[in-house]
C-alpha cells in the first residue's frame, strides 16, 4: 500500500534531512507519495516574493530527490502557503487535513542552551493535539542506517507507534524490528515484557510483517532515555520509535522535560525520531 508522507521543508541547512532520510530508509521509494510543504512568512508589502522562493526550494528540493532516487516526479507533489503567524499550527491543519500517513521535519543538533530553551516548530508540533505520527529527522550519515527500535510499554501510544512501524516497515524488508522494553524494577505492576511483547507482535503480524523480521530487548534500568540511547550506540537503527500519551505542558516542563518524547528528541543522535500519540 501507498504511504503518503508530508515532508516539511524550509529554508535553512535542514532542507534536505527529511528527502534524504526518505532516499535511504525505502528501498522503493515509489511506493511512496511525498507531499513537500513549506510555510512561507505571512504575507506583507514588502516580501510579496517568498512565496515564490518558497515554491523554488520546493521545485529544487523535488528534483534533487527524483536525480537520486527511483521515484517518479509524478509522485511528488509541492505546496506552499503564507504563515498566518504560528508555523506549527499550520503544519498540524495540513496534517490532519492531507491525512497523511506520517508528517516528517527536519531537525537540527541542539547546544545545551537549547535545550532548556527550545522554541522549535518540532518542539511545539509535539504539543498540539495530532491523530497522525510524527517523524524527526536529523543530519543522516554517510552510510545509511537500518532497521527500527520500537520501544513499547503497555499504554496505547505505545502500540499506535507499533502498528505505525508495521505499516511502514511491510513492502520494506531492508529492515528489521526489534521491540525494546525498559523494565524499572522499582515499578509495581501486572504487565509483564512478555505480555507487553505479545500484544506488539500481534500489531506487527497483522500487518504483515513477517516473524523472522522482529526481536525482542529487555534492558533492566530506572532511566528509560539513558536506556535507549545506549542500545542505539551499540546499534546504528535508522529510526526509535516510541509512544507519546497526553502531556500537559507545566512552567516547569518547559525547562526541565520529563516526557521521554521531547528528551529523545533533544539527545538522539544519528536515528530519526518517530512519535505517535
Amino acid at each position: 500500500m501507498e504511504k503518503h508522507l508530508l515532508v516539511c521543508v524550509r529554508e535553512d541547512c535542514t532542507a534536505s534531512y527529511a528527502v534524504r532520510f526518505i532516499k535511504n530508509f525505502f528501498s522503493f521509494p515509489c511506493d511512496v507519495r511525498l507531499t513537500l510543504f513549506n510555510v512561507a512568512p505571512p504575507k506583507t508589502s514588502w516580501n510579496k516574493g517568498v512565496l515564490t522562493k518558497g515554491r523554488k526550494l520546493l521545485e529544487d528540493t523535488r528534483k534533487w530527490f527524483t536525480d537520486h532516487s527511483f521515484c517518479e516526479e509524478t509522485k511528488i507533489d509541492i505546496k506552499s502557503i503564507h504563515s498566518r503567524g504560528n508555523t506549527a499550527r499550520e503544519i498540524v491543519q495540513e496534517g490532519h487535513k492531507g491525512m497523511y500517513d506520517a508528517v516528517i521535519l527536519g531537525r537540527q543538533s541542539q547546544s545545551v542552551f537549547e535545550e532548556f530553551f527550545d522554541y522549535s516548530v518540532g518542539s511545539k508540533i509535539l504539543w498540539e493535539e495530532i491523530d497522525f505520527p510524527l517523524w524527526f529527522c536529523k543530519c543522516p550519515e554517510d552510510i545509511p542506517r537500518k532497521d527500527v527500535l520500537l520501544c513499547v510499554d503497555e499504554d496505547a501510544p505505545s502500540q499506535r507507534i507499533a502498528d505505525h512501524v508495521g505499516f511502514m516497515l511491510k513492502e520494506n524488508l531492508d529492515h528489521d524490528i526489534a521491540m525494546l522494553h525498559v523494565h524499572d524494577s522499582k515499578e509495581k505492576g501486572a504487565t509483564t515484557a512478555e505480555d507487553i511483547f505479545e500484544i506488539t507482535r500481534e500489531h506487527l503480524l497483522a500487518n504483515g510483517i513477517a516473524p523472522e523480521r522482529i526481536k525482542e530487548i529487555v534492558i533492566d534500568s530506572d532511566d528509560v532515555v539513558k536506556a535507549i540511547l545506549q542500545q542505539v550506540a551499540k546499534k546504528p537503527y535508522a529510526a526509535v520509535a516510541v509512544g507519546r500519551g497526553v502531556h500537559d505542558k507545566t512552567a516547569i516542563e518547559k525547562l526541565f522535560p520529563r516526557s521521554l518524547s521531547v528528551k529523545l528528541l533533544q539527545q538522539l543522535e544519528g536515528a530519526s525520531l518517530w512519535v505517535s500519540k
